[in-house]
Parts: structure tokens; C-alpha cells; sequence
């Protein structure tokens, strides 16, 4: 019989131990050093009984973990089930079929209830308080913002079904300035505060006009103001919620360094505004404690990103969702840490020009 090392794992240390990820089956190992000379001895297919070669006798550490999994027997259904496996997710690679199979929540998995859940929370509450809701303006000047909530008069497509309907990825812009009411409007109906609740059980509460979960929005938003009329100097900005304005975080990038960051897509470059979404991480993780929480920050920043679109479309204005972007520049042009506020996509808006083409011209100057 001849086995091969399964391809359905990652590996890494934790405390001292070489832990086997077999990210399909949910299942965990540590290694041992035989095991793990028995692993690397089945990187090619080979007899079972070849193990011998090493010098020691190792079929029986070699059989354990055929039963177990990490070797995979050929012409088995294990077998099988592994080639239909990477013939599907093959072309993404490893790290999107770890994070899928590795948060995805099996038959039988516990979940809380709405009342355990309470409970957990209450205690978590009195042991170690929430993170805040918003970051620090860090005290640099704010520029205060039309005040909340906006309202559509005179906007040419208010009603939602209309916003839904007309809807389009707006990939070319006229070279005219956004106004900055309306960027203010866009910015609190993405993320400004609609009620504030003060729970002395439970923490903090913040509630926005787009969904989150556990309440938690983790997301924050920086912009790049490029051509923006009433007030806003070419510049990068944070937009701040809490105090309902924006601070200046730096100047505004040259034109090669912003293309770059996006990716090298030069048309986004031309937005007058650029969003650009980040998430704190530790509002999500204080409340959800799975790595499956990392799904609804995602799931989060479609809500928002959603939201912005329909806003300006309701207000005559285009956009466009952008993730094809190099988060490291992108970071430093946010002044954000990778290990505690990740990136996670822009949005551009503008007035729309013309026809937008469904592939524009990266060429283009």
C-alpha cells in the first residue's frame, strides 16, 4: 500500500509544540519528532513498510497516522475527497480554503444561546471592560462636519428602490469637486452614530445605520480628499464619529505613490475621494472570541460599503468598491498596525462621467 502525506493541513508552534492543522477535518496534533520524521519520509508516495528504511521501527507510528488522517492511503476515499478537494479550491491556495474550512462551524457545533450568551457577556464585562468604540482623534484639530442626520432634499434619486435600481460601479469620473456636505452626508450615514447606549452591564453600545455584529463595528474610515469644494484641503483624513468630524492624519500622496497603493489601478487614482475601510480588530474580538468572528468583519464592511454606494447614488454621485489593493502601502498611507487594524478595501466616489466602461484603461494618464 502506498501513502503520501495529506495536503489538507498547515502546520505551526504553539508553546513549544509542532501542531498538525488538518483544516478539512477540523482536527488538531501535536507531532512528535518520530512522527514528524515519519511525515517528511511520506512526501512522495511510498510503501508503507518503506519507513523501515529510517533505521527505526516506525511502522507503527506510520499506521497511526494513516488511521488518523495525516497520511492518506492511495486510491482511498480519503484519497478521492482530496483530489476533489484541491480540483476546487485548488486555484485560490491554501490560505483561503484554511480560513473557509477552518471557521466553518461543522454538525453539532455549540452554539449559544441568546441567554448564555448574555451571561458570557455580563461576566466578560466585570473581568475585562470593552476596548472604546472609536479611535482617539490623537489630538490633532478636527474639522467638524455638517451636523447629523442628513437630510435628501433636493436629491435626484431618494427613494431606496430608485438608490437600488440605479446603482452602477462608476469607474470614470468628471473633474469636478465633491461637495463637502455631501461627503459629510456620506460619511455619517456610513458611519455615524445613531444611538449611543451606555449599558452599565454590558459596556458601551454604538448603533449605525449599517449592521454589526454584537454591535461591535470594528470598522473605521480614513479618506482621501483629492478635489473636495467647502473646506477640505487635498490631504489624508480620519473620519472621526464621536466628535462628527475628520482629522488631518497627513498630506495628500503624490499620484504615483496613491496608484501604487491601489493596486496600480490609476483610474481609481482620479476619484476626487477615496474611502479607504479598516478594522479594529479588538472590538470584534473582545465580543467574539472564534477565529469565525474575522467572517463578520468582513460581512461588516460589505454592509457599510453598501451603504456608501446607495448614499451616493441617492445624491447623484458615482462610486465603485475596490479590494484588488496593496494593503502595506495603503497601511502607511493611514498610519495604521497591521497587528492590531487591518486593512480591508476603498471605495471611490466622484461625478460620474459619461458611460462607465466595465474594464478601464490602466494605461491611461
Amino acid at each position: 500500500m502506498r501513502v503520501r502525506v495529506a495536503e489538507h493541513a498547515v502546520l505551526y508552534w504553539d508553546d513549544g509544540r509542532l501542531v498538525w492543522d488538518d483544516y478539512l477535518h477540523q482536527q488538531q496534533f501535536a507531532l512528535t519528532e518520530d512522527s514528524s520524521r515519519v511525515l517528511w519520509w511520506f512526501r512522495e508516495w511510498r510503501e508503507l513498510s518503506s519507513v523501515e528504511r529510517l533505521g527505526t521501527p516506525l511502522v507503527p507510528i506510520a499506521e497511526r497516522l494513516l488511521e488518523s488522517g495525516l497520511l492518506i492511503a492511495e486510491g482511498s476515499a480519503r484519497h478521492d475527497r482530496q483530489n476533489d478537494f484541491k480540483s476546487r479550491w485548488g486555484v485560490w491556495g491554501p490560505p483561503a480554503a484554511y480560513f473557509h474550512f477552518a471557521t466553518r462551524a461543522r454538525s453539532g457545533s455549540r452554539i449559544l444561546t441568546a441567554g448564555e450568551d448574555k451571561a458570557r457577556t455580563r461576566a466578560k464585562v466585570g473581568a475585562s471592560p470593552a476596548p472604546p468604540p472609536f479611535k482617539p482623534t490623537a489630538g490633532r484639530p478636527l474639522i467638524a462636519l455638517r451636523e447629523q442626520p442628513p437630510g435628501d432634499a433636493g436629491w435626484p434619486h431618494p427613494r431606496l428602490i430608485d438608490a437600488l435600481w440605479r446603482r452602477r460601479s462608476t469607474r470614470a469620473y468628471l473633474d469636478e469637486p465633491v461637495d463637502l456636505d455631501d461627503l459629510a452626508a456620506i460619511l455619517t450615514v456610513a458611519g455615524g452614530i445613531i444611538a449611543f447606549r451606555d449599558d452599565p452591564e454590558f459596556g458601551h453600545n454604538v448603533f449605525k445605520a449599517s449592521p454589526s455584529a454584537g454591535a461591535r463595528d470594528p470598522i473605521e474610515i480614513y479618506l482621501y480628499a483629492g478635489n473636495v469644494a467647502g473646506g477640505l484641503e487635498p490631504a489624508m483624513y480620519h473620519f472621526s464619529p464621536s466628535a462628527h468630524g475628520v482629522t488631518r492624519t497627513g498630506d495628500a500622496p503624490s499620484r504615483e505613490r496613491l496608484v501604487s497603493a491601489l493596486g496600480g489601478q490609476s483610474w481609481l487614482a482620479t476619484a476626487p475621494v477615496l474611502l479607504i475601510y479598516t478594522a479594529m480588530i479588538e472590538r470584534s474580538q473582545w465580543r467574539y472570541e472564534a477565529a469565525r468572528a474575522y467572517r463578520d468583519i468582513s460581512l461588516g464592511l460589505g454592509h457599510v460599503s453598501q451603504t456608501v454606494l446607495l448614499t451616493a447614488t441617492a445624491m447623484g454621485l458615482g462610486g465603485v468598491f475596490a479590494t484588488a489593493v496593496r494593503d502595506e502601502e495603503l497601511e502607511a498611507l493611514v498610519g495604521c498596525d497591521p497587528m492590531s487594524e487591518i486593512v480591508l478595501g476603498v471605495t471611490a466616489l466622484g461625478h460620474p462621467r459619461g458611460t462607465t466602461p466595465s474594464i478601464p484603461d490602466d494605461t491611461a494618464p
